[in-house]
């Protein structure tokens, strides 16, 4: 017997059990490819590393989550409108690995350099503790209450302050979205 086919049942139906099938927004988007991510690992000594995300000038807008881990304490912070240049470029990967690839609007680069200011405090999380060893500390996130819908044509500085020498995992995830209206 064939799959059952959505012509006659409204919503979205598997087509091999007919049962009912809904995904969230935000994994519709990992489907249709316009999911994305940047994961860094950097050796931080006491210092601050940063990181800047520049958003395309269009009317794509990026819906991003910030998930940075650290192997002791970190606090990072989160600024917007920064008039910085880009630093070493990193790889953005599309999370949908099938086909050819859409390529993303969102540029992420490392120790970005020149200008005068990383923009205005956006927000800040402090996470972990100083001394534990080889342990790693996640900030933690949840799409639903940690997503910001990033402004187009702007760019945006993530600053992590460590206090001891540990390993940070700079990683943020986002899809690119155009409304409808």
């Amino acid at each position: 017997m064939s799959g059952i086919k959505n012509t006659q049942v409204s919503g979205a139906q598997d087509d091999s059990t007919g049962a009912s099938s809904a995904v969230d927004y935000d994994h519709h988007e990992l489907h249709e490819g316009s999911s994305f991510t940047v994961c860094d690992v950097q050796s931080v000594d006491t210092t601050t590393m940063k990181w800047q995300i520049t958003t395309p000038d269009s009317t794509k807008y990026s819906h991003m989550v910030f998930n940075p881990e650290c192997t002791g304490e970190f606090y990072m912070l989160v600024t917007e409108a920064s008039d910085r240049v880009d630093g070493t470029a990193l790889v953005e990967m599309n999370r949908r690995r099938v086909g050819t690839p859409k390529v993303p609007g969102t540029i992420v680069t490392r120790t970005p350099t020149g200008g005068a200011t990383d923009g205005a405090m956006l927000f800040a999380k402090r996470s972990g503790a100083t001394g534990v060893a080889a342990k790693t500390v996640a900030a933690g996130s949840s799409r639903g209450t940690n997503e910001w819908i990033l402004k187009p044509n702007t760019k945006y500085v993530v600053s992590i302050t460590t206090y001891a020498t540990v390993f940070v995992t700079f990683c943020v995830d986002w899809y690119e979205h155009t409304d409808k209206n």
